[in-house]
């Protein structure tokens, strides 16, 4: 089995690319249907540093760029949810503590807590966390949950249309690839 220690990463910058998306899930009730059901809006324009050596992590998703399977949902996010402020921005400044090695191919859980800054509210925002090492790309899959409330955002409901619950589910899938600078 390949293993790295971990530092050995000190000065490896992990950039956040081709691979990545993140999806939200929100309940809803359609009144041309009998039964609620989750509404998913998804994207891959991610991007974003991981650092392992404690320099704050950065990732930003564009919120410009969420698309479901309804055209009217997707306009209405871009247009009446985030019309000024596309960019979701998720900041951490420390991961905890880190196994003192990666197993290629061997997945390691944790909680991953930052500051999630959406139409210019932050707030401390926790992730439970699988991470996968496969050698050329660092796999993060983050889950977790906010409400619509949270960010002094109504949820959107349109009467007689639709009505959405206030939870947003939240799964990020990141795949970073290792990046080291020249030395200077």
């Amino acid at each position: 089995m390949n293993q790295r220690n971990t530092g050995d990463l000190a000065d490896v910058t992990f950039l956040i690319g081709e691979g990545s998306e993140a999806t939200f899930t929100v309940r809803e009730q359609l009144s041309r249907l009998p039964l609620p059901n989750d509404a998913v809006v998804r994207t891959s324009a991610i991007s974003g540093e991981i650092y392992l050596d404690g320099r704050t992590s950065v990732i930003q998703i564009d919120l410009h760029q969420l698309s479901s399977d309804q055209r009217l949902r997707d306009r209405y996010v871009r247009e009446r949810m985030f019309p000024n402020d596309p960019i979701a921005s998720f900041a951490v400044a420390e991961f905890g503590q880190l196994p003192e090695g990666f197993t290629v191919g061997e997945t390691v859980t944790g909680m991953v807590t930052g500051i999630l800054t959406l139409r210019e509210v932050t707030m401390p925002l926790s992730f439970e966390v699988e991470a996968r090492d496969d050698g050329d790309v660092l796999f993060v899959l983050g889950r977790t949950s906010f409400t619509w409330a949270d960010f002094g955002i109504r949820p959107p409901n349109i009467a007689g249309r639709i009505q959405v619950r206030d939870e947003v589910r939240v799964e990020i899938l990141l795949a970073a690839r290792p990046f080291t600078q020249a030395p200077r």
